[in-house]
């Protein structure tokens, strides 16, 4: 019966068309909900943006150094390239407008996909699993933050457009290469694809375009690396932490797709997608152990490699294992173990399981790619599914921490998360005044009002109010707070003194996935506010909450107060 079912489905190509529209369609509502013209969780963008005013009054070879300066050591030439037309253009920037190019970005690299596929003359239905994989909203970090977007998405795209050229149109050198020199000057790993594109031309006997690729790749890196000053401590073989950090992390970073949830993540969890990172290198090991003879016969130049895919498929992992190696390297003495698996990162485990797929594909017999084609297609799905359910409350307390942020930085100007950048509140204003985000946590009521002008609707008394460890944490757990217009919505709560006023966002959890598919629901019950208590100035703050429902906000009086000392 199964068998049946599978060949009258493998007949309806137009519902494999629809199956590949439908990860997209997804994927852009939840853009569409959570996308907000906000400075995200760090300020990035804040200091990205710092270049306006001064490109506006520098000299033409100033703008260069300007546009490479590096950041902390990427050259962000992209990024503010993209940022610099918009204002050119409009007279200011939306973040949104900076985080829809990228999101574009991300959906060009799955039309490379889609035109390497078509290499193969497969069946639509082999490309479904490569749009569930593509478009999961694990990266969200990227999704939602306007020059990360630009950096993370925007280098993937044009490693990729690199290596399509290199793999699939070899006599057009000129144009992998000019999409190398993009990656390179969008984010720092981008230089990496150039010794990638050299051994591609070299496996496949182009010599004259490897020779060629190797002086352009000096000829690069000289004015990459000119005025560099490396900032970031690297990992010391001599300390075993650090080495045994190393090597879980560099395998949970190509696994990390395996946690599912890009944060708040068990540590047993992060084992896991080391474990996982370890599969993926032994199914690269096994897809690759008859070819390992001819790569290293086409290396010596005795013949040519011919297979394009698995060429293409085999590139996109060499460049994988580089930034992993690198990205190890120079971050385990920072972030430790745990920073592996940041939700900027997790596109990489993303295109590592594709490009697997695609040397499946080219490397297996049709009996085996028919055999397996459902399991692949139907895991994609499934993964899709509950990397969603388990992201989307996350992505949209980001939303909101972006936002209470932004009021924080606005109406406090002694505040730690200005300072910790070495920046005044008078440069945030000024720098916002550029991208103008709204303000909705300030609306209907004056955040610089004194106390005896606060107006409260009733009283709301909250269930916890409890210092744990470097936090301050009050909580409302017997009420739902549902968005009713959108997901800024929600109950925020605030701190206010003669001399502060602070917000901090509701952090709601979503429920178990089987109750949301028995009950329909998705957010938890009950709303939890943490405020670390350094970013609270000295002093006798009252309590407030703030529920905005509908886009309109009510502040109630919780009559409680907090007492926070030096």
């Amino acid at each position: 019966m199964f068998l049946t079912l599978l060949g009258f489905i493998r007949n309806k190509i137009w519902l494999a068309f629809l199956l590949c529209i439908a990860p997209i369609i997804i994927y852009i509502w939840v853009f569409q909900s959570i996308a907000l013209n906000v400075n995200y969780v760090a300020f990035d963008d804040i200091l990205v943006f710092g270049i306006i005013p001064e490109f506006e009054r520098a000299t033409w070879p100033e703008r260069w150094q300007l546009l490479t300066t590096l950041f902390p050591e990427h050259r962000l030439v992209f990024s503010r390239s993209v940022i610099l037309l918009f204002y050119d253009i409009f007279g200011r920037v939306n973040l949104v407008w900076l985080m829809i190019v990228a999101n574009i970005c991300w959906g060009l690299c799955a039309f490379i996909f889609y035109k390497a596929f078509q290499k193969l003359h497969l069946s639509i239905w082999y490309f479904v699993p490569v749009m569930w994989l593509w478009f999961n909203i694990q990266s969200y970090e990227n999704i939602f933050w306007g020059v990360s977007s630009l950096c993370n998405f925007g280098v993937i795209l044009f490693v990729l457009s690199a290596l399509y050229f290199a793999a699939y149109h070899p006599k057009r050198v000129f144009v992998s290469l000019i999409f190398a020199v993009a990656a390179t000057f969008t984010y720092g790993n981008g230089l990496m694809v150039f010794p990638v594109i050299a051994l591609m031309f070299l496996i496949t006997g182009r010599r004259n375009q490897f020779f060629t690729t190797v002086l352009f790749t000096a000829f690069v890196a000289l004015i990459y690396f000119l005025d560099f000053t490396p900032i970031t401590q690297n990992l010391s073989f001599s300390d075993p932490q650090q080495v045994k950090e190393g090597f879980f992390g560099l395998f949970g970073f190509i696994g990390s797709i395996a946690t599912v949830s890009a944060y708040s993540i068990p540590l047993s969890a992060m084992y896991i997608a080391s474990a996982f990172g370890m599969l993926l290198v032994i199914a690269f090991i096994f897809l690759y152990q008859k070819q390992i003879l001819p790569l290293w016969h086409a290396a010596w130049l005795k013949s040519k490699y011919t297979n394009r895919t698995a060429i293409f498929a085999l590139a996109i992992l060499i460049f994988i294992g580089i930034t992993t190696l690198a990205l190890t390297y120079k971050r385990i003495p920072t972030d430790t173990f745990a920073g592996m698996f940041k939700g900027r990162y997790r596109m990489y485990s993303t295109m590592c399981c594709i490009a697997l797929y695609f040397a499946f594909l080219s490397l297996k017999s049709h009996h085996t790619r028919l055999r397996l084609s459902p399991v692949f297609l139907i895991s994609a799905i499934v993964l899709n599914m509950v990397i969603l359910h388990g992201n989307f409350a996350e992505a949209v307390n980001y939303r909101r921490s972006a936002v209470t942020q932004e009021f924080n930085a606005r109406y406090n100007a002694d505040w730690l998360g200005i300072r910790m950048f070495s920046m005044d509140q008078k440069h945030f204003e000024k720098i916002r005044a550029y991208y103008n985000s709204t303000d909705p946590l300030a609306e209907g009521w004056n955040p610089k009002a004194d106390l005896a002008g606060m107006a409260c609707d009733s009283i709301y008394t909250p269930d916890l109010i409890t210092q744990s460890g470097d936090y301050l944490a009050i909580n409302f757990e017997q009420d739902f707070f549902k968005p009713v217009k959108d997901y800024t919505d929600g109950a925020y709560v605030i701190l206010k003194s003669k001399d502060h006023v602070y917000t901090t966002p509701p952090n709601q959890s979503a429920v178990p996935l089987r109750t949301t598919i028995r009950r329909g629901m998705y957010f938890n019950k009950g709303a939890f506010a943490n405020f670390h208590r350094a970013t609270i100035e000295p002093g006798n703050y009252s309590i407030f909450l703030m529920i905005r429902k509908n886009g309109q906000n009510k502040i109630y009086c919780t009559g409680k107060t907090w007492n926070e000392i030096d």
